[in-house]
């Protein structure tokens, strides 16, 4: 018996001993924030695909010349000075001693090394479409010379689609960097995982001061139920697109707090217009009013979305709030396909994975189906999804396009210019020469009050067009462990972490 009571005491102690060291452990622990999204990025090559998931995690790696405030004023960022010379001629002052995450010193030839590489990459290339070359002026100022005067260009090289790059790590590793990205970003990269658990640090010579945190993890929990129950035990801190009815039992959680706020992004099916029946203007007008929109948003989004009538988002700049309103008019919709000539229609709508989406699907196929249209549903995983759309290996698919310099070039440009046919944008293959002129006339104007014009008239020829199905205007929602502070919303959805913080 007391062996037994001797052997208890030492357990008890053991236990002790091992509950204090822990305790100790967690006060000097690593200050770790796990972030979680739907889908992982295709790349981490900051240039490579303008697709929110990869550039949710680039941002934290790198910087651009300028930067967005959430006043929608841009401030330069590695940038220090910039002056316009000319309209067409921006001479930019670099800003002295910032590192690059190797250690290496941020210099003119970076810049000019990147601005080239941007040129050589569909996705980018879009962003610095009215740069016709970049030259140094001296170790610490280089020269923009633009082809006309650009409205958009500030904006766009805040984006992080024209980060900056390391010049001598890019040539070293060549392909690697979209697995191993390193710039001057207040973290930097430790593993890739596989793209399923991508994990960073915080930079300690960050040139705007090292981030609170000491290490970020990028989680992929494809599955929105997952994601929510990670995040109601802790395993996550921070979930992003959370679907609606998820974002009521975030509320519901003591311990958790929910962000939802709407976006600079649109919702609609975009329709192949080079493909049958899509070919057909009629055809594709009857889905505007064969389509129950508000079902939707009450059903799936449980009214956080709004019923919008453009593909520019009513928080853009350059949106027009005077076309038409969409009406449900099955009806409508069958006596307009009836003049399209077009017989027993039918098409494969294509979606990426995420059950908001496919909710909004099937609701589309029912009313589709009212009105005589045979639509089947594809669910694709993120990277195929973007990869087959971005070569017209579609009919139509259900997508969202965010503006992320909340400026309507960014939308009507890309998405729907000629000049931006495939990987760039441009995946309903439309192309309307008056809708160019006035998009491209837009851009070289300088002049606010005619920019708007210039894109009201564009937005109307979009609406008697119809290349696409316009949709909604949808809040996203995030939900965040109440120990974690410093979380800035961006509407863009592409938001820095570099303030963030944890609760003592």
């Amino acid at each position: 018996m007391k062996k037994v009571f001797t052997l208890l005491l030492g357990l008890l102690a053991v236990l002790f001993v091992a509950c204090g060291e822990k305790q100790s452990n967690t006060e000097g622990q690593e200050k770790v924030v796990v972030v979680s999204q739907g889908a992982k990025p295709k790349s981490l090559d900051p240039y490579m695909y303008n697709e929110i998931p990869g550039l949710a995690v680039t941002r934290q790696f790198y910087d651009s010349l300028f930067k967005k405030e959430d006043d929608g004023s841009i401030t330069p960022l590695l940038a220090e000075s910039y002056e316009y010379k000319t309209p067409t001629e921006l001479w930019v002052t670099l800003r002295q001693g910032v590192k690059f995450h190797n250690g290496d010193i941020l210099t003119v030839d970076d810049v000019l090394f990147s601005f080239q590489r941007m040129k050589e990459t569909p996705a980018s290339a879009i962003m610095i479409s009215d740069i016709e070359k970049v030259e140094a002026v001296d170790d610490k100022t280089f020269k923009i010379i633009l082809k006309q005067s650009s409205a958009p260009l500030l904006f766009s090289l805040s984006h992080p689609l024209t980060s900056i790059l390391n010049k001598k790590y890019v040539e070293e590793h060549q392909g690697n960097i979209s697995t191993e990205p390193m710039g001057t970003g207040p973290y930097k990269f430790v593993s890739w995982g596989d793209g399923e658990k991508i994990e960073m640090a915080a930079f300690d010579d960050y040139f705007r001061g090292r981030a609170k945190v000491d290490k970020v993890i990028f989680r992929e929990i494809i599955e929105d139920s997952s994601r929510l129950a990670a995040l109601e035990t802790g395993e996550i801190d921070i979930a992003y697109d959370m679907t609606a009815i998820d974002s009521g039992m975030i509320e519901a959680k003591d311990n958790l707090v929910l962000i939802s706020e709407p976006t600079t992004a649109v919702e609609y099916i975009c329709l192949n217009n080079q493909k049958s029946p899509f070919d057909n203007k009629l055809f594709r007008k009857a889905l505007d009013y064969a389509i129950d929109r508000q079902s939707i948003v009450d059903s799936v989004y449980m009214g956080r979305a709004k019923i919008t009538n453009s593909i520019v988002n009513p928080n853009v700049f350059g949106f027009y709030d005077g076309l038409n309103k969409f009406t449900f008019d099955p009806e409508k919709a069958k006596e307009l396909i009836a003049e399209s000539g077009i017989k027993n229609p039918k098409f494969t709508l294509s979606i990426n994975e995420g059950s908001d989406r496919q909710q909004a699907a099937q609701i589309i196929q029912a009313n589709l189906r009212d009105v005589g249209i045979d639509m089947q549903i594809q669910i694709l995983e993120w990277g195929t999804y973007l990869q087959s759309t971005a070569e017209g290996k579609f009919e139509a698919f259900l997508g969202g396009w965010m503006s992320g310099t909340s400026d309507a070039d960014i939308v009507l440009f890309p998405l729907l210019d000629t000049k931006s046919f495939g990987s760039a944008g441009n995946r309903a293959r439309y192309s309307n020469p008056a809708f160019d002129k006035l998009v491209e006339d837009a851009r070289s104007e300088l002049d606010v009050a005619k920019r708007k014009e210039l894109y009201k008239e564009a937005q109307l020829i979009l609406q008697e067009d119809t290349p696409m199905t316009i949709m909604y205007a949808k809040n996203k929602n995030i939900g965040v462990n109440k120990r974690i502070k410093g979380f800035i919303y961006d509407p863009t959805n592409v938001h820095s972490l570099y303030t963030l913080e944890i609760a003592e």
